[in-house]
């Protein structure tokens, strides 16, 4: 869970035009060995996008967080949150510049 809340806290706060459908999302993650991890409207603390998407207080409620493996070489990935929206949700894109792999199961990375 480290990676995932370093990936999450390393986004530039700007909502993305990009509103992916869940198929979309599930996709990218399966392409790459990414990651989907679930909550009950964790905050994240995003003020802007809190802002977009209707919260007062500066945090984002995350109900899902959709990680994909980083390009090789890149320096940022696109994330995909699963986001409550004026009482109701939706995905949103961000930017995120951590690019660990958040997905390490029984290979040793180098």
């Amino acid at each position: 869970m480290t990676g995932i809340a370093s990936v999450l806290s390393s986004t530039d706060d700007k909502l993305l035009d990009d509103r992916p459908a869940e198929t979309e999302v599930r996709n990218a993650v399966s392409a790459g060995d990414g990651v989907i991890v679930a909550w009950n409207d964790q905050p994240l603390a995003i003020p802007n996008v809190a802002k977009a998407l209707g919260e007062s207080d500066g945090y984002a409620r995350v109900r899902m967080a959709a990680v994909p493996q980083a390009a090789e070489g890149a320096t940022t990935r696109h994330i995909y949150l699963l986001v409550r929206d004026r009482g109701g949700q939706r995905w949103i894109t961000l930017q995120a510049y951590d690019v660990q792999n958040v997905c390490v199961e029984g290979k040793r990375e180098s």
